[in-house]
């Protein structure tokens, strides 16, 4: 599972939490000496016909739509003959707009204190009408750390997620992007992500493009109603860009899901399902649509 890959250490935010895209080749050399790459229509026949993969097979995904995947990793997989998987947000390649979710992660890019950040937060919120007990007992329940961040940077991101009402998460999120990134999020939109020509290279060039939902949400926390219109957007937009819908993947952002989000996904014969959580995928033993996956951060990404 990959996100942001670009050569970050001389880009104008070298604190983006992502791959340094020397190290994505490095890394790339490596699973090519230990592993064998499968494409997203051998792990579809493979549980549709019940059949095995190759020994060690590695599929390589890539979420959320990046200009990084269409300037960096597809040449590079181009170049080398493997087929990456890629899962766009419909609604921010449409309609040119930010989505919350990396807004958070470049304020979080371009202020590296965040305990000013989570101040500034905190003001925020009583400004929009938080009381400082709602806010006590929100930092009591979504102040933990996580796999990969500090209970600091979790707390901030968990807030602006999902943990305040939409309204207050979206006019913060705007303040304090133009406050720290100094630019409108519409602007900054246009060069962070794929557009539908891009998406159109890539899959006439034999890479896989499948759903990442439209507004990125966190399936699990929206009913099913909303889960279903979500998911529907973003059908329609893999229809717009040409992809055949027969066989349609989809991953799940935050590797948020439930019981609704898998019964959706059934009646609208969805072949695989994607989570974040960290294992081997065994196609034998796991549910189609709850396959596992290991993060960039977990195989080794340049020389001991």
């Amino acid at each position: 599972m990959y996100h942001y890959v670009r050569p970050i250490m001389q880009s104008k935010y070298p604190n983006i939490k992502g791959l340094e895209f020397a190290d994505f080749s490095f890394q790339l050399d490596f699973l090519s000496e230990n592993y064998n790459f499968v494409t997203a229509e051998e792990v579809i026949y493979s549980i549709k016909n019940q059949k095995k993969l190759s020994e060690n097979s590695c599929w390589l995904t890539f979420d959320d739509g990046y200009k990084d995947h269409y300037d960096y990793v597809f040449p590079e997989l181009k170049k080398r003959g493997i087929q990456g998987s890629f899962f766009p947000p419909a609604h921010a390649i449409k309609n040119n707009e930010m989505l919350d979710v990396n807004c958070i992660h470049f304020i979080l890019a371009c202020q590296n204190d965040i305990k000013s950040l989570n101040e500034d937060l905190e003001n925020e919120c009583y400004d929009r009408g938080i009381s400082k007990k709602q806010f006590i007992n929100l930092k009591k329940n979504f102040y933990i750390s996580s796999r990969f961040d500090s209970a600091d940077v979790r707390f901030f991101k968990n807030m602006l997620q999902h943990a305040l009402p939409a309204s207050v998460r979206k006019n913060v999120i705007n303040k304090l992007f133009l406050k720290h990134v100094k630019q409108s999020p519409q602007e900054f939109s246009k060069k962070l992500y794929m557009t539908k020509d891009e998406l159109n290279e890539l899959i006439e060039n034999n890479m896989f493009i499948g759903s990442h939902g439209s507004m990125h949400y966190w399936l699990d926390k929206l009913n099913k109603k909303n889960q279903e219109l979500d998911i529907d957007e973003s059908l329609e937009f893999l229809e717009d860009i040409g992809v055949k819908l027969s066989d349609w993947i989809m991953c799940y952002p935050y590797g948020g899901y439930n019981k609704n989000t898998l019964d959706l996904l059934n009646k609208k014969n969805c072949s695989v399902g994607l989570t974040v959580k960290p294992e081997i995928a065994n196609l034998t033993q796991h549910n189609n649509l709850e396959l596992p996956r290991f993060d960039t951060n977990d195989f080794p990404q340049k020389p001991v």
